[in-house]
């Protein structure tokens, strides 16, 4: 049985029990995630750790650009900008303080604001709450257009996904990209680009994912989002991989945007931490742990509301399940020094005042 996609070469655990097979996989693709994880320390700069952009929010969906932003913030971005038309940002600014919103996405010369920006962002999310209007799906592909010059990396989920049944040369041999469908978003894009019929179903065969990756290029990743998580890119000799890991049978409205948000900074991340020896591509190891950290975001999550699980409540698990799973070793010690010296100042002040 092979299983990676690991540039190329392919692990063979032929006679080890399937079981054994899949933890061998999945501690191969945590011990990468971690290695990326940046240290923490106190010479960092502001933005070092992840500068995110989030195309989406229109009036009827707000909630969406929102939980991207935070979920990218909770995972450890620096800054997150979002790029909505005029009636969301309000709504938006409401929900938190903590993403910058940009209201310009409906303004007649939109693209004329959001060039100067695309330069300080490191990984570009667009789609969630897009919405389906001509206007500014127009813009969207003048943005694609322009960040394909720039080499930007993008994550394309939800309405952007959309754009890409209608248009998917706009994508093709794009330089680097995630696409994040789920089964009936996949069946669609299959039906666009492969011109083949497939069933929408939870449980996606793997060829048929590396197969849509492979016609849109090398270096173009699917993320199928489904009963288990299956991902493959376009270089030829590659394998699928998938994330299995039990989330729950709550499936939350939004638990996607939390996804992309995810793989965003884990991507800017593992292209600032991966060697050139690596034998994992970088959107290869932010799709994985974007993918186990959502999925064990819902289980934490389930645990505590059960049927009343809310994406706001994974929203709150991601500190806890990250520590539990991604945290390095330097960090742990760098989170225990900082709690003992704000013991040490504490007694030192309790002193003082006696």
């Amino acid at each position: 049985m092979n299983i990676g996609i690991f540039r190329g070469i392919r692990f063979n655990f032929t006679g080890i029990s399937a079981m054994s097979t899949w933890i061998s996989a999945d501690e191969r693709m945590l011990k990468a995630i971690r290695k990326i994880v940046p240290n923490l320390n106190n010479t960092k700069y502001k933005g070092q750790d992840g500068r995110i952009g989030i195309f989406g929010g229109s009036s009827d969906y707000t909630g969406a650009p929102y939980f991207a932003a935070m979920s990218a913030l909770r995972t450890g971005a620096d800054i997150v900008h979002i790029f909505c038309v005029k009636d969301a940002s309000t709504p938006i600014k409401s929900f938190s303080p903590e993403p910058i919103v940009h209201p310009i996405l409906d303004q007649y010369d939109a693209m004329k604001h959001i060039k100067p920006w695309l330069d300080r962002l490191h990984v570009i999310i667009i789609g969630p709450g897009l919405g389906r209007d001509d206007k500014i799906l127009k813009v969207i592909v003048e943005l694609i257009s322009v960040c394909r010059e720039l080499k930007k990396p993008l994550v394309i989920d939800a309405d952007g996904l959309f754009l890409i049944f209608q248009k998917p040369d706009i994508i093709k041999d794009y330089p680097d990209l995630i696409l994040t469908p789920n089964a009936m978003e996949f069946s669609r894009l299959a039906k666009s680009i492969l011109k083949k019929s497939i069933q929408p179903s939870p449980i996606v065969k793997p060829a048929d994912v590396k197969e849509l990756a492979d016609s849109l290029g090398k270096n173009v990743v699917i993320l199928h989002k489904g009963a288990k998580d299956v991902i493959a890119d376009g270089h030829e000799g590659t394998e699928t991989i998938s994330c299995g890991m039990a989330g729950s049978g709550r499936r939350c409205g939004g638990q996607g945007d939390l996804l992309v948000g995810c793989v965003a900074v884990f991507w800017w991340w593992a292209i600032c931490g991966v060697t050139s020896d690596s034998i994992i591509s970088p959107s290869i190891i932010a799709s994985y742990a974007g993918s186990r950290l959502v999925r064990e975001c819902n289980s934490a999550a389930y645990k505590i509301k059960q049927r009343a699980t809310l994406t706001s409540d994974m929203l709150e698990q991601i500190q806890h399940v990250f520590a539990r799973i991604f945290e390095t070793h330097s960090n742990k010690a760098f989170k225990e020094q900082n709690r003992i010296s704000a013991l040490i100042l504490k007694d030192y002040t309790r002193t003082i005042e006696i």
